[in-house]
């Protein structure tokens, strides 16, 4: 087998580089090694219409389950800050249902789909990227590229393969997500962020209503396990056990969350990284959504760029690093500054800290907010506000205090 370009996992990243490169009239092959787009399901959807709309993605019922403009968080000892804005900002989407969509749309452009094939390892020649070697239904095969795109998740087999330091796992959060049939007294437009080391070490918990009165659920960790972390949550949590004691839990799903930031180095002679193997997830939020997709996008263009100009080395293939460092390496960068603060507060700074932004009013900053993606240049529009530089630096001193 033979194509101009592999893409390694179908994916949102991976089927949006398979769109960019199909779009410029370059063959490109998906492989994944999966029955079908969208399963298993690896994160709750939860994206912001803005990004959305800079992607080019329009958003459409067929996929859309809500639509927020409100965010209430609630501290350890469950202090309230609720954020409202005058208009709606994120979406939660059906994953399934939205996955399928990308590659539909891919494959209508020209990208032709492998599935049940799993990527073993690359083809090298001479050390550089020529190809993969995959297994389906125990045979195993080649396919032959010019270049090959890896967006196969946080795993990094293959990018180890092509010879790259993979992500930081130290900041690697374990995350389990669910839905429930039943939730009680939270508002249908608004979502909420729940902190807690009991539950959340590291991260957060969250829930998202649906219009149809289930809600999505989850929380990830550094060390506990998920899932009795969750069970704690849901039965035992001061307040969430109110809004959920009364509901079932219809599916859990598990996957890992990286908040390292993006790693090292994504290119090398022949091959491109995407995605969550490449870490480029927000490191405050977990969201690897519109942060991958623009990598993504990026990706593609310049895959199909190498293929045209039959220049497939180190040196032409690092204008794709250049490229989406360009558009997100700065937020990227505040980002991992926030997340590793964050982790350095005890539940108790992290009362005082929610006492604080109250009492300085911070929520009717944030509710100015239009974009919720690119938070480092949200954050040099919010320093224009004395209060947002008071509890800015309260934080900062409490986290390194």
């Amino acid at each position: 087998m033979k194509s101009d370009v592999v893409v390694i996992g179908a994916g949102p990243c991976g089927s949006f580089s398979a769109l960019a490169v199909a779009r410029s009239g370059v063959k490109v092959s998906v492989f994944e090694e999966h029955s079908s787009v969208g399963v298993p399901c690896h994160c709750a959807g939860h994206l912001s219409l803005k990004g959305m709309q800079r992607l080019g993605l329009k958003s459409s019922p067929l996929f859309v389950e809500n639509l927020f403009k409100n965010a209430t968080f609630f501290s350890p000892s469950g202090t309230r800050f609720c954020v409202c804005s005058p208009s709606q900002l994120t979406c939660v989407v059906n994953r399934k249902i939205f996955d399928q969509r990308l590659a539909d749309i891919a494959t209508r452009s020209g990208a032709e789909y492998f599935f049940n094939s799993r990527v073993k390892s690359l083809l090298r020649e001479r050390g550089v990227v020529k190809g993969i070697v995959f297994q389906r239904q125990n045979k195993i095969e080649k396919v032959y590229s010019k270049i090959v795109i890896d967006a196969e998740g946080v795993a990094s087999t293959v990018l180890k393969n092509a010879g790259l330091k993979p992500l930081n796992r130290k900041l690697l959060v374990k995350a389990v997500s669910a839905t429930v049939d039943d939730v009680r007294d939270v508002e249908i437009d608004g979502v909420e962020v729940y902190f807690g080391k009991t539950f959340a070490d590291g991260f957060y918990a969250w829930i998202i209503p649906k219009r149809d009165g289930t809600a999505k659920i989850g929380l990830a960790t550094k060390r506990n396990n998920p899932k009795n972390c969750l069970e704690y949550f849901v039965r035992k949590h001061k307040i969430a056990s109110g809004k959920l004691g009364r509901s079932k839990i219809l599916g859990l799903s598990y996957h890992a969350i990286p908040l390292g930031g993006p790693i090292s180095k994504t290119y090398a002679d022949g091959f491109l990284a995407v995605g969550d193997v490449a870490s480029q997830v927000k490191p405050t939020t977990g969201g690897g959504v519109t942060m991958g997709l623009t990598c993504a996008r990026i990706a593609g263009k310049v895959a199909a760029q190498a293929v045209k100009g039959n220049d497939f080395s180190e040196d032409f293939l690092n204008c794709y690093e250049v490229c989406w460092r360009r558009e997100i390496g700065f937020d990227m960068r505040i980002m991992v500054f926030v997340r590793k603060l964050l982790n350095r507060l005890s539940d108790h700074e992290i009362d005082k800290l929610f006492r604080v932004a109250a009492r300085l009013r911070l929520n009717e900053a944030l509710a100015r907010v239009e974009d919720v993606d690119f938070q480092g240049n949200t954050l040099l529009h919010l320093i224009k506000n004395p209060s947002t530089v008071a509890a800015l630096a309260y934080f900062f001193f409490s986290a390194l205090a």
